[in-house]
């Protein structure tokens, strides 16, 4: 099938616009992403490819019927009047007999055939079209028109109420709304283990391009280490600092990065303490079983 390669490509830029490796935030944006996406993926995986195959199916349907059929009695009749040498070894109909009645229906009759024997790949144009118009429009979570530049003599349609001159620009009748930070699971391995890093709040003002207040990754306040099996989740809020974290995290001045950085510090070692709990409970467990 050579249109799959194709709708994967598509499938996948649907799903980052979407932000399917978002991580599941409960605000905004998120929220309903998250309240959508199980139908959103499955529009995606299933139904996208559906709804092509079905109009296909139709626009095939109508072609296809009797088509083998109909191209041998077309291909006889011309052979019978017009003589064995009206048709080429390769298929094709002699040039001198191309406006002919007959030499037009088995024309007409090869192209269908040949059109139905292509038919995947006019699937393949169609995601790739559908790949290259959304493309346009989004990049690294913004949806935002890129520039693009005529090499074949294609031109922009504009609205044009015959004017000497027209002002026009890409975003014309488009709004632009600042998305926000992107919030992502981070997930790595480390021998047997897999650790996942999930912010589980965020806030992030989206309405203004400067924040009111500074915000930083610390831990959740409720829940920020779950360990079962072989998995291990730390748990992140981005939020602004309470005057108490500001002191405990010694961040009263300095960068933002700077601050951001002693604040990892503190989380690392919060970590390792955990971690040496843990292991100690885990060998309490071992000797209390044997």
């Amino acid at each position: 099938m050579g249109f799959k390669n194709e709708l994967e490509k598509f499938q996948n830029l649907m799903k980052d616009l979407f932000q399917f490796e978002a991580s599941d935030l409960d605000f905004g944006i998120y929220r309903i992403l998250n309240y959508k996406r199980e139908q959103i993926r499955d529009f995606i995986e299933n139904r996208l490819k559906d709804i092509v195959e079905s109009s296909f199916e139709k626009h095939k349907g109508a072609l296809a019927e009797n088509i083998d059929e109909r191209f041998n009695r077309a291909k006889e009749n011309v052979e019978k009047a017009l003589g064995k040498n009206a048709i080429l070894p390769t298929g094709d109909l002699n040039k001198s007999f191309e406006e002919t009645p007959l030499g037009q229906e088995y024309l007409e009759v090869k192209e269908q055939k040949e059109m139905i024997e292509k038919i995947d790949e006019i699937k393949g144009q169609v995601y790739n079209d559908l790949y290259t118009f959304f493309s346009r429009y989004y990049e690294d979570g913004d949806f935002i028109p890129k520039y693009r530049y005529s090499i074949k003599g294609h031109k922009y349609a504009i609205p044009y109420d015959g004017e000497e001159v027209k002002l026009y620009w890409a975003t014309a009748e488009q709004y632009y709304i600042k998305t926000g930070l992107l919030f992502r699971d981070y997930t790595f391995k480390s021998d047997n283990l897999k650790v996942i890093f999930r912010v589980v709040e965020a806030k992030d003002e989206i309405a203004s391009n400067k924040a009111t207040k500074e915000r930083f990754f610390v831990l959740d306040d409720e829940n920020y280490l779950e360990i079962k099996d072989n998995e291990i989740i730390v748990r992140f809020q981005y939020r602004e600092l309470s005057d108490k974290e500001v002191k405990d995290y010694d961040v009263e001045g300095g960068s933002n990065t700077a601050k951001q950085e002693k604040i990892n510090n503190k989380i690392f070692e919060t970590l390792k303490a955990d971690f040496g709990k843990e292991e100690k409970k885990t060998k309490s467990c071992q000797i209390f079983d044997s």
